[in-house]
């Protein structure tokens, strides 16, 4: 049995991600807000909240509910058009068609006649999809068929002009609410593990749609040129930066088969530097090693070199001013520290001293 207050709370901490609509078994419904983000960017989250109560009642099969349901097949025979429903199946259409347009490169696009097909018929089926997965949510079926009639409509269209794409989604609409919605009276019993199978399989495949459109068609700026994400990619894993990750992840792991996984934890902790001692003493231009006087004397060489008032310059001095700060707080790190180790120093020494002391009293 559904609970309300367990929808809500699933709804308030996951609803974005169709949590809510998980448990109640609206695996449909789940996956579309879990791919539009919150149902168009949390806008159907937002409408949930007074619907809860409803989806609730279908869940559990609730006698009023049910009642509810049959008066409404008796007047009507078939579901009407909503408008909530109708601008659901046109953006997650189109969404999902785009999304397949762009997950081909766009070079075999334009180069060869298989490409352009390619693109075609995978966008008109992803927009297939999307309408047919919205109009079977809930009690509402629609059959796969009317979406595929209209899709055949939108063909000379989208092939005419593959960007076309607002043509793969409105017929299959029209279709799929002119002649294919009927009432879903009794919804198909499935384990959980199906469900998780099934919404695991669809979300992975598109996650990786996402990968491919990015990988292949997506660019970076830099300096005013468009560099495609691929080479970039291409570039970073024969840059020196990899070399030197690639580098220190065999360091680590040469560290870990010495001295263990607690040692080789330690050793990646300070490697990430969390107190920032690291990055201080680079800006001071010491060595870890250094003593607290040289940390002093370095301090006051640095901040006499960098203070803003020396500049004249308007830019020169936020540059000055920028790194007079940066030095301020890298001497106060360093300095907290060495107090820090001398506090630790010192009630290591006393409590060293308090041992002896009862040592002596024992031998009396």
């Amino acid at each position: 049995m559904a609970n309300i207050v367990v929808t809500f709370i699933l709804w308030l901490g996951g609803g974005w991600f169709g949590l809510h609509h998980f448990y109640l078994g609206r695996d449909k419904h789940a996956f579309v807000w879990w791919s539009t983000f919150g149902g168009v960017c949390g806008i159907g989250w937002f409408r949930d909240l007074w619907r809860l109560s409803e989806y609730v009642s279908e869940a559990n099969k609730d006698p009023r509910y049910l009642e509810e349901f049959k008066v409404r097949r008796k007047f009507s025979p078939s579901p009407s058009c909503r408008f909530i429903r109708i601008a659901g199946e046109l953006f997650v259409g189109l969404l999902y068609g785009h999304l397949a347009r762009i997950t081909i490169p766009e070079e075999i696009v334009k180069k060869s006649i298989f490409g352009y097909s390619l693109a075609v018929i995978l966008t008109l089926l992803a927009s297939v999809i999307g309408v047919y997965i919205v109009a079977n949510i809930g009690r509402e079926k629609a059959h796969i068929k009317w979406s595929l009639y209209g899709a055949l409509c939108a063909l000379p269209f989208l092939w005419y002009r593959s960007e076309s794409i607002s043509y793969a989604v409105i017929f299959p609409t029209i279709f799929v609410n002119w002649k294919g919605l009927e009432w879903r009276v009794e919804k198909p019993r499935r384990g959980l593990c199906k469900r998780l199978t099934v919404l695991g399989f669809c979300g992975m495949l598109y996650l990786s749609m996402w990968g491919s459109a990015i990988y292949f068609n997506a660019s970076v700026t830099r300096n005013g040129e468009k560099i495609p994400v691929r080479e970039a990619i291409n570039h970073f894993f024969n840059s020196p930066a990899w070399a030197e990750t690639k580098e220190t992840f065999w360091k680590l792991y040469d560290y870990y088969q010495v001295h263990g996984w607690s040692k080789t934890w330690e050793q990646i902790v300070e490697s990430l530097d969390p107190t920032g001692e690291g990055h201080a003493y680079n800006v001071l231009e010491l060595q870890a090693t250094a003593s607290l006087s040289e940390v002093k004397k370095q301090c006051k060489a640095l901040a006499l070199k960098w203070h803003p008032d020396k500049v004249t310059n308007e830019k020169e001095k936020l540059k000055a001013k920028d790194k007079f700060i940066e030095i301020r707080n890298a001497c106060e790190i360093l300095k907290k520290r060495y107090k820090m180790q001398e506090g630790r120093e010192e009630n290591r020494e006393s409590k060293s001293a308090k041992q002896n002391t009862s040592h002596n009293h024992e031998e009396f």
